[in-house]
């Protein structure tokens, strides 16, 4: 019998929580899904400026996971590569190579009149993007969450993420819808 990992259960159990109630806010389930994105995402060894270098996940805008995300990724470890956080208060010109840093960037909602010269930016990066802006990966970027009702459902841009060098898990698309240009989410 083929023994499931911890995380792998986790994962595939945050598609199934409410957004809201019962004791779990959305963000936090939205943290975990961030935090569970590090260990089903692979990226190419120059992503890193070595191995035991950190594993930054930003979010860009006004943040709205306060300390759930926080909280979620204290003293963790993916690889050899602990989990930071670092916050952007809201997209600049030229601040492209500070983005670059960050091997996941969350694009708050704060953020949607500037998505596309965002990911225009990070063009030819490592960066995956993760936003809760509505037809996101019709922008280009790689992961929405996705609200009907009070679950929380993902929309994977397989092709951008391709594109970035990025190699998303079998598990994690397992549990998502695939982005299709002809079928817009």
């Amino acid at each position: 019998m083929k023994r499931i990992k911890p995380y792998a259960v986790l994962l595939a159990l945050a598609c199934f929580l409410p957004a809201r109630g019962a004791g779990i806010s959305e963000y936090s389930v939205k943290s975990a899904y961030l935090f569970n994105f590090a260990k089903f995402v692979g990226w190419p060894a120059n992503a890193f400026e070595n191995e035991k270098s950190p594993l930054n996940i930003g979010v860009l805008g006004e943040d709205p996971f306060g300390e759930a995300l926080d909280e979620v990724v204290e003293g963790k470890i993916v690889g050899q590569h602990p989990i930071t956080v670092l916050r952007f208060d809201r997209f600049e010109t030229g601040q492209a190579e500070r983005l670059r840093k960050c091997q996941i960037l969350f694009i708050a909602y704060s953020e949607k009149p500037r998505a596309l010269q965002i990911l225009s930016s990070l063009q030819g990066s490592s960066v995956l993007t993760v936003s809760e802006i509505e037809k996101f990966p019709l922008l280009g970027g790689m992961i929405m969450f996705n609200q009907a009702g009070k679950r929380i459902g993902l929309v994977v841009n397989v092709k951008a993420a391709k594109k970035a060098k990025l190699e998303i898990s079998a598990k994690l698309l397992q549990v998502s819808k695939i982005f299709k240009p002809e079928r817009q989410p």
